[in-house]
């Protein structure tokens, strides 16, 4: 590994929603699924279900101290879970899906529990935060099948967040951020732009390529009778191209 690079470990129940949000952030060069924290060497996905393992569910995120600080990785991280609950994550319950930020040094010890204590200290959540700060012990990458699951099956990925309940917790707690999607293809020339402008306004995306979602094609075309990339979705607003004045104006 380039001596620049650090990792982070995060566990926020299930590790299939918790791949894209980091995976978008410019400075993060990987993000793996896996299983943190227990005692049972190469676990399989079963035996970490069953929540005898120790195990969680987890990402460990490779990332550039020099583009992203490890304070954004834990506003990011943040903004995914429900970091009250005490029994799993939503729909997802057991020992397997509770959240934790597992620190590699002590400069990653002292900035998570300053987070914590000042999203704590923030009226954001009327219970206290659940989240456990621990040191990192173990990491296993999960099964491949398990690997970029958004990526490999959209559909299921979406029903997924959307019915065990994440969605509409992320929606309720943090507001539009969730709402932003970048429809993309992979010639596109301006998604670039339009990622770090969002990125630099720490506002979360979502990530689409068009070339390979029929019904996201299908659903821009009939809702704007144009297709074409980049197309940024604010809400219920589409911009055609990179036009950071009108994405500033909507995310207001």
């Amino acid at each position: 590994m380039d001596k620049k690079l650090m990792v982070a470990t995060f566990a926020g129940g299930c590790f299939w929603c918790m791949q894209p949000p980091f995976q978008q952030i410019e400075g993060v060069t990987a993000v793996v699924a896996g299983y943190a924290g227990g005692t049972k060497p190469n676990p399989s996905y079963e035996e970490v279900s069953s929540g005898t393992t120790g195990h969680l569910e987890a990402v460990q995120v490779t990332y550039d101290p020099e583009k992203i600080s490890f304070e954004k990785l834990l506003d990011v991280f943040w903004k995914q879970i429900d970091p009250t609950d005490q029994e799993g994550q939503f729909a997802d319950k057991g020992s397997q899906y509770s959240t934790a930020i597992f620190y590699h040094n002590e400069e990653q010890k002292r900035i998570a529990e300053s987070s914590k204590k000042k999203l704590n200290e923030s009226g954001k959540f009327k219970k206290s935060l659940a989240t456990e700060i621990r040191p990192y012990t173990t990491f296993y990458p999960a099964e491949q099948y398990h690997q970029n699951y958004a990526e490999k099956k959209p559909r299921e990925y979406q029903q997924y967040k959307k019915y065990s309940g994440r969605e509409a917790f992320i929606e309720k707690v943090w507001g539009t951020a969730e709402k932003v999607k970048v429809y993309s293809t992979p010639r596109c020339h301006n998604c670039h732009e339009i990622k770090e402008f969002l990125t630099a306004k720490h506002v979360e995306f979502e990530e689409i390529d068009l070339a390979s979602n029929a019904t996201a094609r299908a659903m821009i075309i009939e809702k704007t009778g144009h297709l074409g990339a980049p197309i940024v979705q604010i809400g219920n607003e589409f911009i055609f191209g990179y036009d950071p004045k009108k994405m500033e104006s909507l995310l207001k």
